[in-house]
């Protein structure tokens, strides 16, 4: 990881292209860059003027009187390589480039700045954000180098002073909305330290910077507008490191539709790859997916002011009732819990309250209590309770002064608890009102679905963090075993048939039914009656993939005359059905008992590569498409996880009457399957177990069709 320090925190800045004026951006930016007070040395370069606001200019880079630290890039495009050559030449360790005119266009021109621009950095080791970028602010130095509208007032601080709030960071490849969350995010006193715009992330990508911050300290929480990931096993590295430091990622990667994915590639030039795979890596890594800029400031506001909560159960205090009905309709739909408190802590609660209130939770505490009472007492009593992980307060924010006394009386209790407390508003909220109770270290609402998906997004990142913390290292394959299934993979053909397929998978721990390949009536009669019970017949060419719609597949057969007779239907009905096609045999398999059909597989993704697939089988897949995704390999504690991630888990655990499905089977047979795709990743395209029949709890399961495509 190159050092960024001369990126964010330089002692000298050599502006190329530097201007006075109020109109252009070369000008708005030199003029934020002085007049935020940067304490180091400035550089102006042009050769239009010997003074820019004060400052000596300079006809070229190689005239300054020394090395700076950092190049603000300000040229047209067909000018920025040269201008990055002096750079390096006179010595400068970092650049922005502010220049548009890349791999945002599509010319051969634009494509080869790009190429040029990596080369210089692989050369010289010069760190290079952008280009097309809006350019980056560190208010710890103070640094503005930007033209954003969002910096024009010098006199408005770069950080709220006093905050209780974590430190946020950004990097965006999108210039506009780097600075737009710090915008958003005054009225709650949140401190953004180091912001980023990426642009098209031609040397540095997003991770970069997330990496280098992790490191050198200043920011608790990360936020990041992707619009594609280059690098994406470094994402994943980066990621992590950062969910094992305990600091959230919150990433908006753009790209889900069409529309979307069309303009993210003429606004970057990378194609964006979104979707299941994007949410199955994210998911893996803690990562929480920003749905827009609103949510994601309402994410890192939670985070910023809030400890994490044990669970999913929320206490709601308020002195309305319509609104406690309608906020607790709000949270269930997220999912999160309104347990009943202890019957003591309602006695001591109702011992504050009028008749007509209600102590059950949500606590109804009326508008007299609160204002006689207030909610300091009845927060005390409700934070005692073992039942609860959360508590959220509803009130309204409309009077600042009314704000300001209930930030002073709840202040010492935040303080001490042991459980988030967060504000919702049901009227509209002064920007007076909501810093002053971020100043008692409480984040306020002024939409209930929004405050509900905060308080989801805590839950299920304490519920990731304990999971982490009892992940286990992916088993690893005995060297031997890894290059014997290489050489197979090798000398195999373009498609496995199943009992090939099964047997190398057979190699990692995925269990085979009772079965027999057959190459005459004879040799399947004799294995369906050593098998025993009622069998199953199955063509195996590697020409012919699906098998049922050939009708090269015979089920439930007892007896040796209707095996025979079904050996020669399934035979003619292959040749029939795939003239030419190379068959091998006829599997001869038992009928596997009664159980759950689930699906699993290995798909590519372009981006992340091997990604293991699990949902319901039969017609569900097909019918509801209720899949879930990971990136291999995972344990079996991670693939149980996974399992709960679909829409239909809960028919595992038994419904009207049926047994628990036999779900640690189902993991260990998701973990070795994810373990072969990982390790022989370059020679497998796609892997489909289906279906995979899951028997009652104990009773393990049945593979009963398999099929490895290679690369």
């Amino acid at each position: 990881m190159p050092d960024l320090r001369p990126l964010f925190s330089p002692d000298s800045v050599v502006i190329v292209g530097a201007a006075g004026d109020e109109r252009s951006l070369r000008g708005r930016l030199t003029r934020q860059l002085l007049e935020h007070a940067y304490p180091g040395r400035v550089y102006p370069v042009t050769r239009s003027q010997s003074e820019v606001l004060g400052h000596q200019a300079y006809a070229t880079v190689a005239e300054i009187p020394e090395a700076a630290d950092l190049a603000i890039i300000l040229v047209p495009a067909a000018h920025v390589v040269a201008a990055i050559e002096h750079c390096a030449a006179r010595g400068i360790p970092a650049a922005v480039v502010i220049s548009s005119g890349f791999g945002e266009e599509k010319s051969d021109e634009a494509a080869q700045r790009d190429v040029a621009l990596r080369a210089i950095a692989e050369r010289t080791g010069m760190v290079i954000a952008g280009p097309n970028s809006e350019g980056l602010v560190n208010p710890l130095k103070p640094l503005v180098a930007t033209f954003s509208p969002v910096f024009h007032d010098p006199n408005e601080p770069l950080l709220p002073q006093h905050s209780k709030a974590k430190q946020i960071a950004v990097t965006c490849q999108s210039g506009a909305l780097t600075f737009a969350f710090l915008s958003r995010g005054r009225d709650r006193q949140l401190p953004f330290t180091y912001q980023v715009s990426a642009g098209n992330q031609t040397v540095l990508e997003a991770h970069d910077y997330v990496d280098w911050v992790l490191d050198a300290g200043g920011a608790d929480i990360f936020l990041c507008y992707l619009e594609g990931i280059r690098d994406t096993a470094r994402f994943r590295a980066v990621a992590d490191k950062a969910a094992r430091a305990g600091k959230p990622l919150i990433v908006a990667k753009v790209g889900r539709s069409d529309a979307g994915r069309r303009a993210a590639a003429s606004h970057t030039g990378a194609l964006a790859h979104a979707g299941a795979a994007d949410d199955a890596v994210f998911r893996h890594h803690g990562v929480i997916r920003g749905e827009d800029l609103d949510h994601m400031v309402d994410i890192a506001t939670a985070f910023a002011y809030c400890r994490l909560p044990r669970g999913n159960r929320v206490a709601v205090i308020t002195g309305s009732g319509g609104s406690a009905v309608w906020m607790s309709d709000i949270l269930s739909a997220h999912g999160l819990e309104l347990p009943v408190l202890e019957d003591d802590i309602q006695r001591r609660i109702m011992a504050l309250l009028p008749s007509y209130g209600s102590a059950l939770n949500p606590v109804d505490a009326t508008a007299q209590a609160i204002g006689e009472v207030g909610y300091a007492p009845i927060v005390e009593l409700v934070r005692q309770s073992q039942r609860i992980d959360t508590i959220l307060l509803i009130s309204s924010l409309a009077s600042p002064e009314r704000a300001k006394k209930l930030a002073a009386e709840m202040s010492g209790i935040v303080a001490e608890s042991d459980k988030p407390v967060l504000l919702s508003t049901y009227t509209t909220a002064s920007a007076a009102s909501i810093g002053a109770l971020a100043g008692a270290g409480i984040p306020c609402y002024t939409s209930m679905p929004s405050c509900a998906r905060a308080i989801r997004a805590l839950v299920d990142y304490g519920a990731f963090r304990e999971r982490l913390g009892r992940r286990a290292a992916p088993a690893k394959t005995d060297s031997s075993l890894r290059g014997e299934i290489e050489r197979a993979l090798s000398i195999a053909g373009p498609n496995l048939t199943e009992i090939a397929s099964k047997q190398l998978l057979a190699r990692y721990g995925v269990p085979r039914p009772p079965e027999a390949l057959a190459r005459s009536e004879d040799d399947a009669a004799a294995a369906a009656g050593e098998i025993g019970g009622a069998v199953a017949l199955k063509v195996q060419s590697p020409d012919i993939l699906h098998k049922t719609e050939a009708g090269a597949v015979a089920l439930g057969l007892t007896g040796d005359a209707a095996v025979r007779d079904a050996y020669r239907t399934v035979m003619a009905r292959a040749q029939a059905a795939h003239p030419g096609a190379k068959v091998e045999g006829v599997l001869v398999q038992a009928m596997a008992p009664r159980g759950i059909e689930m699906i699993l597989g290995i798909t590519r993704d372009p981006a992340f590569g091997p990604m293991l697939m699990v949902g319901l089988g039969g017609i569900h897949v097909e019918v509801l498409r209720d899949v879930a995704f990971a990136p291999v390999p995972l344990g079996p504690d991670e693939a149980l996880a996974l399992l709960g991630e679909l829409r239909g888990a809960a028919l595992l655990d038994g419904v009207r009457g049926a047994k628990p499905s036999d779900k640690q089977a189902l993991a260990e047979l998701m973990a070795a399957l994810s373990r072969f795709a990982a390790d022989h990743a370059d020679a497998v395209a796609e892997i489909d177990l289906n279906p995979v029949i899951v028997h009652a709890a104990g009773e393990g399961l049945t593979v009963v069709d398999a099929l490895i495509v290679k690369r």
